[in-house]
């Protein structure tokens, strides 16, 4: 990648893939066990670190266990899954975190179902910056899928997604329109 002039990736994928009819994540996680992926994936974050490439990991708090793709529509994700345990993050080295559509676009059943997580600040504030003392840059994923579309306008998308703390938002369906917004 560095000898092609790109020094980040939006890599590597973090989500265990617990739910074998998961297509949706599938064979882009390095495990479909725990402790496995736990092993992969700082290895991952190391070798890209070393290339010279920054990483980002994706998906927070985890799509590895749903059956639904939230390029075609809503999606939720329970919090009590085995998906929804961070596997990436600060003690990873990865320089930021991917706040990711799969992620992102879902409401998390148990910790707060009332909306998709990248507007949620109790998810993305209180739970990834304070209680997991991440410290990097938020990221979603791309604001363009269904699952977000089919529900809100770019505009609301931008405003919910930066006041619950997200610092970069990725393919919003309507650029001009999220830019105004904010």
């Amino acid at each position: 990648m560095r000898v092609l002039g790109f020094n980040a990736d939006l890599a590597p994928v973090a989500d265990v893939w617990s739910n074998p009819d998961n297509t949706v994540i599938g064979d882009r996680a390095y495990s479909d066990d725990f402790a496995q992926a736990a092993e992969l994936i700082p290895e991952a974050v190391r070798g890209f670190h070393s290339g010279g490439v920054a990483t980002t990991l994706k998906h927070f708090p985890g799509h590895g266990d749903t059956l639904a793709d939230s390029h075609d529509g809503a999606v939720y994700v329970s919090v009590y899954t085995r998906s929804g345990r961070p596997v990436g993050g600060r003690d990873q080295g990865a320089p930021s975190r991917s706040y990711s559509d799969v992620t992102t676009t879902m409401p998390v059943v148990g910790y707060d179902a009332a909306q998709p997580a990248p507007f949620s600040y109790r998810i993305v504030t209180e739970l990834l910056r304070e209680e997991l003392g991440f410290q990097g840059v938020v990221i979603t994923d791309g604001l363009q899928m269904k699952a977000l579309t089919d529900s809100y306008t770019s505009g609301e998308i931008a405003r919910r997604a930066v006041s619950a703390g997200v610092d970069i938002l990725l393919c919003p369906s309507n650029p001009q329109a999220a830019v105004s917004a904010l």
